[in-house]
């Protein structure tokens, strides 16, 4: 490996190099210039006024940040809902939450031009236009893989990233982790990955498992879910059941941890196996308690033995266990 002007041999090599900013052919945005989530968490000046570009989970947190630091935000989805990967009830909520906060959410609507009006941007739409002091990107990431001379070791990037088997191997003494992977851009994802190619490295047996990764946006409220979506469960032929279950009407800790407590809980499970295979939440603190979720998927819990455990009262977890009882299976 060359790093400047110096050579570095070795006999094994791990590769994870991240991800970066996917940016939109938008037509001036170059020009006109633009913030990355980099540039919007390291800010030192809160501008007055921000148009952020993309409803998934980066551009929903900067876009909270940044209205409760008190700018006027106004964010352009171009999609028909938030967080399109989850279910559809998670983006209602979401969508909600933005609005009370006073966020100018657009929906089905792409930006199509950026241009510049002396400190200020203007974001063009069919529609109109909105004019701020800052564009912020966040569309989706890309791995990184340009410049790094992998086809001289024989691997085939794409821009879909590194393709890695289950022990995280690229190439022959050549593991990759993380984001450059393309496999799931989460930081947690990134370490157990880590662990994974470490562990085949010294010789042990290792074979990396997404089954039930939690995927958590940190707004308020939080956003947490694991395993499939409805639809995806649907898509892949299982027998599906679900349960939605508002918190504030099933359980005591909403009142105990607000005076107008929020919150929802779904459960996916499959009939026919009778074990859960995805949950969603969307409430205080689900990025700890959807853990709950997290184990009984990976671990195929029946769920006669998770309607039999026992959860401490008053806690968010025994949401799992009313949604449980009410799928009757």
């Amino acid at each position: 490996m060359r790093v400047g002007r110096k050579t570095i041999h070795g006999d094994r090599l791990v590769i994870a190099t991240g991800s970066e900013a996917d940016i939109p052919p938008i037509e001036g945005l170059a020009a006109s210039g633009y913030w990355t989530n980099r540039e919007a968490t390291t800010l030192i000046q809160v501008p007055d006024s921000a148009i952020v570009l993309g409803g998934g989970p980066v551009g929903i947190e900067l876009a909270q940040i940044l209205r409760r630091f008190g700018a006027e935000v106004n964010l352009f989805e171009s999609s028909d809902s938030l967080l399109e990967r989850e279910d559809p009830r998670v983006g209602e909520l979401v969508l909600a939450a933005l609005r009370d906060d006073g966020i100018h959410v657009h929906l089905e609507t792409a930006v199509a031009a950026v241009t510049r009006e002396g400190d200020y941007r203007v974001a063009h739409y069919a529609d109109g236009q909105v004019k701020a002091r800052q564009v912020i990107v966040a569309v989706g990431r890309k791995p990184r893989v340009e410049g790094l001379s992998l086809e001289t070791i024989g691997i085939d990037a794409t821009p879909d990233g590194i393709q890695v088997d289950e022990r995280c191997r690229a190439a022959e003494g050549v593991w990759a982790v993380g984001d450059v992977t393309g496999e799931m851009p989460f930081t947690h994802v990134a370490m157990y990955q880590a662990r994974i190619a470490v562990a085949d490295i010294v010789g042990e047996t290792a074979r990396a498992n997404y089954q039930a990764v939690p995927r958590v946006v940190f707004t308020d409220p939080e956003v947490a879910a694991v395993g499939m979506t409805e639809r995806e469960a649907r898509e892949a032929g299982i027998d599906v059941r679900t349960v939605h279950l508002p918190l504030r009407d099933n359980i005591a800790r909403p009142w105990t941890y607000e005076t107008d407590p929020r919150g929802e809980l779904g459960v996916i499970a499959d009939a026919r196996r009778k074990i859960l295979v995805g949950a969603w939440a969307v409430g205080p603190l689900v990025s700890e308690w959807i853990h709950y979720a997290a184990l009984a998927i990976r671990a195929e819990l029946p769920l006669a033995l998770l309607r039999d455990t026992v959860a401490q009262f008053p806690t968010y977890t025994e949401a799992y266990l009313k949604a449980i009882e009410r799928l009757d299976l």
